[in-house]
């Protein structure tokens, strides 16, 4: 009797200590982040060309303020708490991409805008100005639809346990269902980047599903055709693949990709002073602050070329590993939940990360064309930060539950 009490006083005490605890490394992972942004677009001051250069930074150290604010609100609230609201949320977001989507259509149609606080800029209508800051749904709406689809695929799963075409069929169907709706809706506001990046997400959710591997190889043929056709439409039908393309300002980003040097005057001009800025910055790079040559969208696109140019390739090379640091614990944590649905909510953000990852640094490396995907956690900008940062409070309230369990176990 006295045993079984001492065992209930450990297990209450053991619970109680879990529900306080954090994941110090990946607080850590991000204050790091946030020193590396700042440092980054303080950097970059010379180079910016509107607003108010030098106080950039110190609105990113603000957005991160707000963020963690944000993230640990999201810790305390609880995971369960989201998932009963997700549909809400998802619906608010839709509502505001289709008011976007409708002001783009409007406004490069007849030159008006119809929808209070639809902001136009770069080519896209993206944003709402809330005069505080740009308000971006697609951010938010890409942290969501992770959410929801990791719900939709866990009840599937719970639902029908064994897998075979129909069932696979009604999955990926539910999952089109839910991404295919706010994918087309930002593509509308003319926002490729965003797009690809939600896609991407789908992707790794489909991957971790586990839908029959025949789909795969199915996927990958259809992809291989794609490309392949898309390959044939540039060298032998311009005509049909400049139309598909979407209009000038994507074909030009095409072009400036394919022969930066050759259209630097033009297309190429960001790529290719993008390539000089690190091509000379040997292993220490020129320092901070350097401006040895003119580098748009410093602060955003380019982050990582502006780390470069000042850090060179030790600071390029630090970035690079951090990165790398919060992606694997991110992937540690979600895989060592024992909920199904974190894992899957863990394949999709990590799919949202790693592609805009390696879309933009590979970009700025003249791998990939210039499509304005940002640098998640380091280029400048508050929709995209808050997003994030209301995954990492998933994650940390996803290792606390963990935790929970694991002490239950022992005792």
């Amino acid at each position: 009797m006295i045993e079984k009490t001492i065992i209930f006083i450990r297990r209450d005490f053991v619970e109680e200590k879990e529900k306080s605890v954090i994941c110090w490394p990946l607080i850590g992972l991000l204050l790091l982040l946030c020193f590396i942004s700042c440092l980054g677009i303080k950097s970059a001051t010379p180079l910016i060309t509107k607003g108010n250069p030098s106080g950039y930074w110190i609105k990113q150290l603000m957005f991160y303020g707000i963020s963690f604010i944000l993230m640990f609100i999201v810790y305390k609230v609880s995971n369960d708490r989201i998932y009963s609201s997700m549909w809400i949320i998802y619906g608010i977001l839709m509502v505001l991409l289709v008011g976007l989507a409708i002001d783009h259509f409007a406004f490069t149609r007849f030159g008006i805008h119809i929808v209070p606080l639809a902001k136009w800029a770069g080519g896209a209508t993206s944003w709402y100005n809330l005069k505080v800051f740009d308000l971006q749904p697609s951010e938010f709406m890409k942290i969501i639809m992770v959410v929801v689809m990791a719900d939709t695929v866990d009840k599937h799963n719970n639902r029908y346990l064994v897998h075979n075409i129909h069932n696979d069929c009604l999955l990926i169907g539910k999952l089109l269902a839910i991404s295919l709706p706010p994918c087309i809706l930002v593509y509308l506001q003319n926002d490729a980047g965003v797009t690809m990046i939600m896609l991407a997400s789908v992707v790794f959710v489909i991957f971790m599903s586990g839908i029959q591997a025949g789909w795969f190889i199915i996927g990958g043929i259809v992809v291989a055709i794609i490309l392949g056709i898309g390959v044939y439409l540039f060298l032998y039908q311009h005509d049909i693949f400049a139309s598909l393309m979407g209009g000038d300002h994507k074909l030009n980003r095409f072009y400036g990709w394919v022969d930066p040097e050759g259209t630097y005057n033009d297309q190429g001009f960001q790529l290719f002073n993008a390539m000089l800025s690190y091509g000379t910055a040997g292993l220490w790079g020129h320092g901070m602050g350097t401006a040895i040559i003119n580098l748009p969208e410093a602060q955003t696109d380019f982050i990582f070329a502006v780390i470069a140019l000042g850090f060179g390739f030790v600071g390029g090379g630090f970035t690079i590993a951090v990165v790398c640091v919060l992606d694997a614990l991110l992937i540690r944590i979600g895989f060592k939940s024992k909920n199904n649905r974190d894992k899957y909510l863990t394949a999709g953000i990590f799919g949202l990360l790693i592609f805009q990852q390696v879309w933009n640094i590979g970009m700025v490396l003249g791998l990939f064309p210039i499509t304005g995907i940002t640098l998640p956690f380091l280029s400048y900008g508050g929709s995209s930060l808050l997003s994030y940062m209301i995954a990492m409070g998933i994650f940390l309230d996803m290792e606390r539950q963990t935790r929970i369990l694991e002490g239950k176990k022992r005792y």
